[in-house]
C-alpha cells in the first residue's frame, strides 16, 4: 500500500511540474495543452484508483457516496472503463449454474479480459 501511495505522490508531482511549465509559457497553445495534460492526468489517476478500490472490495454504493452521487450514477460514469479482474470471471464461470448458451458468452468475456489486462 505504501508503494502505491508513493507512486501517486510522484505521479502528481510530475504532472504538476509539467502543467506549471506549460502554464508559464507566453504561448496560448502551450497553456491550452497544460489544461489538457492536467485533465488527462487526473482522469488517468482516477481510473487507476477506482480500479484498485474495486479490486479491494469497494462497492459502487461506496464510490457513489464519495462522489456525492447514487450507486447507479457512479456505475454509469465509471463502469464502462473500469475493468473487472479476469480471475473474477474465471471464478464466476467455475460456480455458474446457467443454461449452456450463457456459458460461451461469459467465456468469451473472460477471454477478452485476460487478453486485455488492466494497466494501473
Amino acid at each position: 500500500m505504501k508503494t502505491e501511495q508513493h507512486q501517486y505522490v510522484h505521479d502528481v508531482d510530475t504532472l504538476l511540474t509539467n502543467v506549471r511549465s506549460l502554464l508559464d509559457s507566453p504561448n496560448a497553445r502551450d497553456r491550452v495543452r497544460a489544461v489538457h495534460v492536467l485533465a488527462a492526468g487526473v482522469e488517468s489517476m482516477e481510473r487507476r484508483v477506482l480500479f484498485e478500490a474495486q479490486a479491494a472490495g469497494m462497492s459502487w454504493t461506496e464510490i457513489g457516496a464519495v462522489y456525492g452521487v447514487s450507486r447507479q450514477a457512479a456505475h454509469r460514469r465509471f463502469a464502462d472503463e473500469t475493468l473487472v479482474p479476469s480471475d473474477f470471471l474465471d471464478a464466476l464461470l467455475d460456480e455458474l449454474d446457467e443454461p449452456p448458451e450463457v456459458i460461451p458468452a461469459l467465456a468469451r468475456a473472460a477471454k477478452r479480459a485476460r487478453s486485455h489486462p488492466a494497466t494501473p
